[in-house]
């Protein structure tokens, strides 16, 4: 029910608040869903309560969907679908435990309940469009998308220690003659593609497997299928909304939109 703007603050809590009551009150003139024939101060009383409590229950789901979509790097549109769906689930038993007599109706748990909580839902989506007009985008969605774009063609901070040539357990699996300086890994069907500088190698062997034998290399896994070394990484660039690695020796790797935050507090790009 709220875009989430400034996360907890107390000030923009208390602007949300004033907001949802307004909002109960049009609703409680209006008197839709068949509350018109309620009194006037009861439909009012109504209306504005369940519009604040609904914002009590959607505002930390709401929250909590947007770390979830930083997360797995899902639209801001999908999260809330999410949140809408899951907070309209207890706001539609409260309402429904309400309007049966503040008691526990079996008969309630039928097409009643799916109606009123298709109602519930569909208010609490719109009172978020609605936010979402009036104050504009989420900033953490706005602070990422500016993130990836100040991150386009911008030089990686070099690690504090000249490039090593480390010794790990998976090139006990390559030929002799393989270069020393593993840069990346790659999944291609069942096999991992060894990436060095001027030369690649396959290796039957899940991602996960290969990543374990590569320490004490630092790296990173910065997308399902994808592993970078640290030293390895030269640059960052964004193609549309896509953020990619550029490696020594050209290679390039696409980063997932779950794991630019972890490469950020990393401050690898």
């Amino acid at each position: 029910m709220s875009n989430g703007k400034t996360k907890w603050s107390a000030q923009w809590i208390a602007v949300e608040l004033l907001i949802m009551a307004l909002i109960g009150l049009i609703f409680g003139f209006l008197g839709p869903f068949g509350t018109y024939a309620m009194p006037v101060a009861l439909r009012l009383a109504y209306w504005v309560g369940f519009i604040i409590v609904g914002y009590a229950i959607f505002r930390p789901v709401s929250i909590s969907a947007g770390w979830l979509r930083e997360s797995i790097g899902i639209s801001v549109w999908a999260a809330e679908l999410m949140a809408t769906a899951v907070a309209t689930l207890p706001l539609t038993f409260l309402i429904g435990f309400a309007i049966s007599g503040m008691r526990f109706d079996p008969d309630f748990l039928g097409d009643r309940f799916v109606l009123l909580y298709l109602q519930c839902g569909a208010i609490g989506f719109g009172i978020f469009l609605f936010m979402r007009l009036l104050f504009g985008p989420d900033e953490a969605v706005e602070q990422a998308d500016h993130d990836l774009i100040q991150s386009d063609n911008r030089k990686i901070v070099p690690a504090s220690e000249p490039i090593k040539l480390v010794r790990t357990q998976l090139h006990d699996r390559l030929p002799q003659s393989f270069p020393g300086m593993i840069i990346a890994l790659g999944v291609e069907d069942h096999y991992v593609r060894v990436h060095a500088a001027e030369r690649t190698e396959m290796l039957l062997l899940r991602l996960s497997d290969a990543i374990k034998e590569m320490e004490p290399q630092e790296g990173m896994q910065v997308h399902r299928s994808w592993w970078v070394a640290r030293d390895a990484i030269v640059t960052s660039k964004r193609e549309g909304r896509n953020l990619r690695l550029s490696l020594s020796g050209g290679l390039e790797v696409p980063v997932s939109r779950a794991y630019v935050t972890k490469l950020k507090q990393t401050g690898w790009i």
